[in-house]
């Protein structure tokens, strides 16, 4: 099926999703999207696009097994970017800075270029928002919440369920935004709302990238071997460190309990799922040899740590055990626990 604009009876464009990125946070939208009756493309690259384009994209949602019924191309030159797209960014953090500028300065067919389209992210960390801000004046932040796995090529699991996940959005940056974005934060909200995402459009994204960061920076635990006593200590000082951090920069943190006006019980997961057993992303992209993340997440700990003289060696460990370990081709469970704490001192 290719990738093509259309308008509506007025002659004005129709909204369409172009959700860069097949893995599981691409998947489970353009699958809800495309179920609530959007106009939706899906952009692949490298194997899984082979793959996709040879049988399909196999998506796996509350016990159902199909191969998503949607458009599917491999840039933006086969998208025929057009007045009405929204662009949702749904690749890793590692790979956003060298994604943008491609979409950016794509022209489209009614002229401009894809920088004059509206752009979603949802990625984790801090810094793909400020660097979207360099191309796009129109960016809107998010913070998706999914247990989605993804270790076969072309194949998706969603672990949540009735609803395929939680997703919180809002205009970036949030005190300057132009009121476009906001409008954008809110439609996306609404139309994903329809596509079966718990969605909350908000004021404040920033907070809730920072409140993401805390949770983000403990995935990379399940990349290591070690018993869950240790695991699990592990995660509570790279918590630590990371709060500490965001409170020097004068970060602040939102409060999910408080804050989230919908029911979570809808996306629950389910206790038997591998996805909540530390199999997060970060060691599905050990699995796949898909490189790692942490550059974003523990260093960006690190990072706020030498910007605002905050010690933070278990991130700083954590960062080196496994950056090195991505270079080096090494899959999940090469390196322990107690590698990173001999490292940390």
């Amino acid at each position: 099926m290719s990738p093509t604009g259309t308008t509506g009876p007025t002659g004005t464009a129709v909204r369409r999703y172009v959700v860069i990125g097949a893995g599981g946070v691409g998947a489970a939208l353009a699958a809800g999207l495309t179920d609530a009756g959007l106009d939706v493309v899906l952009v692949s690259r490298g194997a899984t696009l082979g793959v996709v384009r040879e049988r399909g994209l196999r998506f796996t949602h509350a016990g159902r097994t199909r191969v998503l019924d949607v458009p599917v191309a491999g840039g933006p030159d086969e998208v025929g970017l057009r007045a009405g797209d929204v662009l949702v960014l749904a690749t890793k953090s590692q790979d956003a800075t060298a994604t943008l500028p491609r979409w950016a300065w794509a022209a489209r067919t009614d002229g401009g270029v894809g920088a004059d389209l509206p752009l979603v992210l949802l990625q984790n960390g801090l810094e793909t928002e400020r660097v979207a801000l360099r191309c796009f004046p129109t960016v809107v932040g998010g913070v998706a919440l999914i247990a989605a796995r993804h270790v076969v090529t072309g194949e998706v699991d969603v672990a949540n369920a009735p609803r395929l996940g939680e997703v919180v959005l809002g205009a970036y940056p949030s005190a300057t935004a132009p009121p476009a974005a906001r409008a954008v934060a809110e439609q996306v909200a609404t139309d994903l709302d329809r596509a079966g995402w718990l969605a909350q459009p908000v004021t404040d994204i920033e907070r809730w990238l920072a409140w993401k960061l805390v949770a983000s920076v403990t995935f990379a635990v399940g990349v290591l071997s070690g018993d869950d006593d240790e695991r699990a200590r592990l995660r509570t000082d790279l918590a630590a460190e990371a709060r500490a951090v965001l409170a020097a920069a004068g970060r602040d943190l939102a409060d999910a309990a408080r804050e989230l006006t919908h029911d979570r019980t809808l996306a629950a997961v389910a206790p038997s799922a591998a996805h909540g057993s530390g199999q997060q992303s970060p060691w599905q992209a050990f699995a796949r040899g898909a490189g790692s993340e942490v550059d974003f997440l523990n260093g960006e700990v690190a990072l706020l740590g030498r910007l605002h003289g905050v010690p933070t060696p278990l991130n700083h460990a954590l960062q080196t055990v496994l950056g090195r370990s991505a270079a080096q081709g090494e899959g999940p469970g090469v390196h322990s626990v107690g590698d990173v704490r001999t490292l940390a001192g």
